[in-house]
C-alpha cells in the first residue's frame, strides 16, 4: 500500500441529484450511494458550473468556470495550455487512468498523461483512439451486440426513445466500466493511482437492462407536478424553444413512464456498479487509502417542467448534482453538508487532501467539512 492516498473519481453523466432517495426521491433507492455517504460527506447543494457535458467536465478538471476556460458548448473540448489535475497527478508520480466517457480531453499531450486509457461512450461504443495500458476484459462481440441494440432502438416520437435489453450486464457500458475498474484496481493495488471512472449512464440513449427497468413500473413512479402556462409567451424565449424541443406534455403517459423507467433503471444499474467498485476496494485493502468522489457532470429534466433530457438553461434539475466525498478515517463520516458547493471545488479539495499545491489558475475552493 502506498503512503500517498489514491484518488478515485466516479462520475456519472446526466444524473440529477433528485434521482436518488438521498436527495428526496420517493421511489429510487440508491443503497451504494448511501453506503458511500455513510463513510463520508454528502453535499446537499452541489451545483455544476454548466448543464452540458463538455463545459462541466472541463470546469471540473481545471477548477475554472466556463467564462474563464472558454468552453461553453459540447463542441469545444479542453483548451491547450491550461492547468488541470491530471498534469499534477502525473508529475506527482501517480499511475493515471480513464475508464469510460471522456468527452473532454482531445490533444495528444493531454491524452498521454493517462497510463490507462479506456474510453467508452454512449450507444455501446468505444469513444475513439483505441485503448492503452489495459485491454477490455470483455470480448468485442458482446459490445457490438449492445451497440446494435442501441442503433435499433425504436423512436416513440421525434424527441426521445427508450427500450430494454436482455444482453449480459457486463457488455453494457455500466457493467463493462465497473468490471474494467475492478481489474485496474487489482493490477495497480500497489501503486499510488488517480483514476477517473466515467459512466455514460443515465444519459440518453435510454437503453436499460430489463431487470433494472422492471424495478420502476408506472405505479411506482411519482410524476413531478406540471405547471400550466409555464411556457406561455411571457416565458424566456430560450426556455420556450427548449420546451418545444423536449416537452412531453402531449406524449402518451405510457411513454413518459417508459422513458422514466429506463432512466431510473440506469441510475440503479450505476448504483450497483458503484457497490461493485467499493467491494473491490475493501477486498484489496485499498479503501482506507483511497479518496472516493462520486458525482455527476449535470442533471436531466426527466419529467420536471414537463420535459426530458437537458439543454443550456439553469433549472435546478439540470444544475443540482449528487456529490459525495469519502476517505475513511481522514474525512468526517455520515455528514450531510448543506452549504453551497460547486464541482469546481472538487479538485482543489483532492489536492489539499493529498498535500499537492493547487495552481493559482484554479478558481475553486476546498470543500467545507472535508478539509
Amino acid at each position: 500500500m502506498s503512503d500517498r492516498p489514491n484518488v478515485l473519481v466516479i462520475m456519472t453523466d446526466q444524473q440529477r441529484a433528485t434521482a436518488s432517495h438521498l436527495y428526496g426521491n420517493s421511489f429510487c433507492q440508491t443503497p451504494s450511494m448511501q453506503r458511500l455517504a455513510n463513510d463520508g460527506v454528502l453535499f446537499e447543494n452541489a451545483i455544476t458550473p454548466h448543464p452540458l457535458c463538455v463545459p462541466a467536465r472541463i470546469s471540473f478538471w481545471t477548477s475554472q468556470f466556463p467564462h474563464a476556460h472558454g468552453g461553453r458548448r459540447n463542441q469545444t473540448l479542453m483548451p491547450g495550455g491550461i492547468d488541470h489535475a491530471w498534469q499534477l497527478w502525473k508529475n506527482a508520480g501517480y499511475t493515471t487512468g480513464l475508464i469510460g466517457k471522456n468527452h473532454c480531453f482531445h490533444s495528444e499531450e493531454d491524452r498521454a498523461l493517462f497510463d490507462v486509457w479506456n474510453p467508452f461512450t454512449h450507444g455501446g461504443r468505444e469513444e475513439g483512439g483505441g485503448t492503452r495500458g489495459m485491454d477490455w476484459f470483455r470480448p468485442v462481440e458482446g459490445r457490438r451486440k449492445v451497440a446494435q441494440q442501441h442503433r435499433d432502438l425504436a423512436h416513440q416520437n421525434p424527441r426521445f426513445s427508450y427500450g430494454t435489453s436482455d444482453l449480459p450486464l457486463e457488455d453494457h457500458s455500466t457493467g463493462l466500466i465497473a468490471g474494467q475498474t475492478t481489474r485496474f484496481l487489482e493490477k495497480h493495488r500497489d501503486d499510488p493511482f488517480a483514476l477517473w471512472v466515467s459512466f455514460p449512464d443515465p444519459h440518453e440513449p435510454w437503453l436499460c437492462p430489463e431487470k433494472y427497468a422492471a424495478l420502476f413500473p408506472p405505479d411506482k413512479i411519482d410524476l413531478p407536478p406540471w405547471r400550466d402556462g409555464e411556457f406561455d409567451a411571457d416565458a424566456p424565449e430560450r426556455n420556450r424553444v427548449l420546451y418545444q424541443m423536449l416537452g412531453v406534455r402531449n406524449d402518451p403517459l405510457d411513454d413518459v413512464y417508459g422513458v422514466m423507467a429506463a432512466y431510473f433503471g440506469m441510475v440503479r444499474f450505476v448504483d450497483d456498479a458503484l457497490g461493485q467498485i467499493l467491494d473491490k476496494l475493501v477486498e484489496l485493502g485499498l479503501r482506507e487509502n483511497t479518496i472516493v468522489v462520486f458525482c455527476s457532470d449535470h442533471g436531466d429534466f426527466m419529467g420536471e417542467h414537463a420535459m426530458q433530457c437537458k439543454g443550456g438553461v439553469f433549472y435546478d434539475s439540470l444544475t443540482r448534482v449528487p456529490l459525495v466525498v469519502s476517505w475513511p478515517g481522514q474525512v468526517a463520516a455520515g455528514i450531510r453538508d448543506s452549504s453551497m458547493a460547486n464541482l469546481i471545488d472538487v479538485v482543489p479539495t483532492l489536492l489539499a487532501l493529498q498535500g499537492i499545491e493547487a495552481p493559482r489558475s484554479m478558481q475553486g475552493e476546498s470543500l467545507p467539512t472535508v478539509t
